[in-house]
């Protein structure tokens, strides 16, 4: 994902209400198994606040009251009072901490049911289960509210929390009520006059440029409808959608120009926006899609998107961990180093005695099979082939491996990290210095690298909207709603799900570390700060601190240019980090 356009709003998200959040961040097989369950952590306990959870094994259910959120995003604060205004109480010291927030029909387990009564909060403030305050004006205690008929919480039993759908036409209304037939005349002048058909030469070269005007567009996008125009001779009153760009590149157009701040429509969607779906309905004699974000949008120019991958990578010592292919099933790793192989048709090999001929076994191995290696390597001719634990070699074109650099040397016994290998494309999970989870991810692509350094995580979302203006002339705009599983660790760089691509092991993204669904769900529940009940996102707090993340070396083909820039490309020390300026 584009995770460096808006850093400075997701700093300023620690202390400021925002409802979205900007950023910037294939045969076949057997059914795959489902991915491992993470192992219970042998670290020390975290003081995080899902230790107040609303039930246990021992406890039993939680039978006290809830608090379910009524409005996009309720504040969940340190004290019962809220932030302040940097402008209005800029003589004031603030002294209370946002914890995180809850999200339109979500609830969680209340201490009380008796809120306490303030003249800043009338309807009185409710105290957490799990810690922290929320004004009862936003949320209710009565289950059966009626505003929370419609609202679906996020799925936290499938891989991705909503479902999703990728817009195929420029111009796609979102709508803040469904339209009447004469404002849809009005509005989508599409509907209801004769589309000039497009030649073949056009229409494939309007696909074939897919890629290019959206970094995380997909097939479907190349299998919609190229044009929602008439194909007339354009003047300078075409509306942007019916514009077609000399070059066939991306459409040039802000974000802030697809908003319309008056009448029935929200704002227009350029192609290959994504969406998170709530529910459809039938309504004018048309079928519509409604946002989780509480838009209406015609559902015949939405396309479901599904993820394009259920790889998962790893969890080390479990039997059956591995991610289940074709001509690989399912087995055990128990430790490092694991080799993802990233070929498509990779075979495996044999040495002869002398290690000085390489022989290739009947069968062939898949693309992100996870398999142990020896440590032991031997080149032959020009190729370097490593060992693995079932007795072959593999080649060096055909894998990438786990490389984990040294931990920071104020780690403490079991402490929970993350190593982040930019030129590996691999991640591992650590607790102390004893690894736990591999798995390969997508990092930023050339001009859009991500940042080398020491970080940890300070907060994380169950989803979030991240979207960007182009700053490259070969870029357009993107936005995608609720990406899943967020966690930030420095600025507005994250770890996050991607459903929209299934390239991990190569670099792919806008400057975040894109995982694939299974393994960002998994990583989200294991690291710190844990994510109490109901709760949307939490932060960090002095007490309970993030799990440290550890980027380092260079990607592969970054950096490269006369584009770069220093603060995103530092000279590199000997462990591959920054050195210190």
């Amino acid at each position: 994902m584009y995770c460096r356009r808006f850093a400075l709003l997701a700093l300023t998200f620690l202390i400021a209400v925002v409802s979205v959040v900007s950023a910037g961040c294939r045969g076949h097989r057997p059914a795959p198994s489902a991915a491992p369950v993470p192992p219970a952590s042998t670290s020390e306990p975290t003081p995080a606040p899902a230790e107040s959870a609303a039930s246990s094994a021992d406890a039993g259910p939680y039978q006290g009251p809830w608090v379910e959120a009524l409005s996009v995003q309720v504040q969940v604060l340190s004290d019962t009072e809220f932030l302040l205004d940097k402008k209005r109480d800029r003589d004031r010291v603030a002294t209370v901490q946002r914890l995180g927030y809850l999200r339109y029909g979500e609830r969680t387990p209340a201490a009380s049911g008796e809120p306490q009564k303030k003249a800043n909060c009338p309807e009185g403030w409710y105290s957490l289960l799990a810690g922290g305050f929320v004004c009862g004006k936003f949320v209710t205690t009565d289950m059966q509210h009626p505003k929370l008929k419609t609202v679906h919480a996020p799925d936290l039993e499938g891989l991705l929390p909503y479902t999703y759908g990728i817009n195929l036409l420029n111009g796609t209304p979102l709508y803040r009520q469904i339209p009447s037939h004469a404002q849809r005349r009005r509005l989508e002048p599409w509907l209801y006059r004769p589309r000039k058909p497009k030649s073949v030469d056009t229409v494939s070269a309007a696909r074939d440029s897919t890629s290019d005007q959206n970094p995380y567009a997909t097939t479907s996008v190349a299998a919609a409808p190229i044009d929602a125009g008439t194909g007339d001779t354009e003047s300078d009153d075409t509306p942007w959608w019916e514009k077609d760009r000399p070059d066939g590149g991306p459409m040039q157009i802000t974000l802030a120009e697809l908003q319309e701040s008056d009448g029935p429509i929200a704002r227009r969607m350029v192609k290959g926006f994504y969406l998170s779906l709530d529910h459809d309905l039938v309504a004018s004699g048309s079928r519509w899609w409604k946002t989780v974000s509480g838009f209406s949008t015609p559902a015949d120019r939405i396309l479901i998107q599904k993820p394009l991958t259920d790889y998962h990578g790893v969890w080390l010592g479990q039997d059956s961990a591995t991610f289940e292919t074709k001509n690989h099933p399912s087995r055990r790793i128990d430790k490092l180093p694991v080799a993802f192989v990233m070929a498509y048709h990779a075979r495996r090999w044999t040495l002869d005695e002398k290690g000085k001929q390489a022989s290739a076994m009947e069968g062939e191995l898949d693309h992100f099979d996870a398999i142990g290696l020896t440590g032991q390597t031997a080149r032959v001719g020009d190729s370097q082939y490593s060992e693995t634990d079932e007795g072959f070699w593999l080649r060096q074109y055909d894998f990438t491996q786990t490389e984990p650099g040294p931990p920071t040397e104020s780690l403490r016994e079991n402490e929970k990290w993350i190593d982040v290998n930019l030129k590996r494309q691999t991640l591992v999970a650590f607790e102390g210095m004893t690894p736990v989870f591999a798995t390969v991810f997508s990092s930023g692509r050339n001009e859009h690298e991500t940042v080398p350094g020491v970080f940890r995580i300070y907060a994380k979302h169950i989803s979030a909207t991240m979207d960007a203006d182009a700053e490259l002339a070969s870029d357009g705009p993107y936005s995608i709603e609720d990406v899943p599983y967020i966690e930030y660790f420095n600025g507005s760089f994250a770890l996050h799900g991607a459903f929209w691509h299934a390239e991990f092991g190569h670099v792919k993204s806008h400057g975040c570390v894109n995982l694939s669904p299974a393994d960002a769900k998994q990583l989200f529940a294991w690291t710190d700060p844990q994510l109490p009940e109901g709760w949307h996102a939490v932060l960090v707090t002095k007490e309970k601190q993030g799990t440290r993340v550890i980027v380092h070396d260079r990607a592969p083909g970054t950096c490269e240019g006369p584009d770069i820039e220093p603060n995103l490309c530092p000279q590199l020390d000997g462990r591959g980090r920054p050195v210190p300026q």
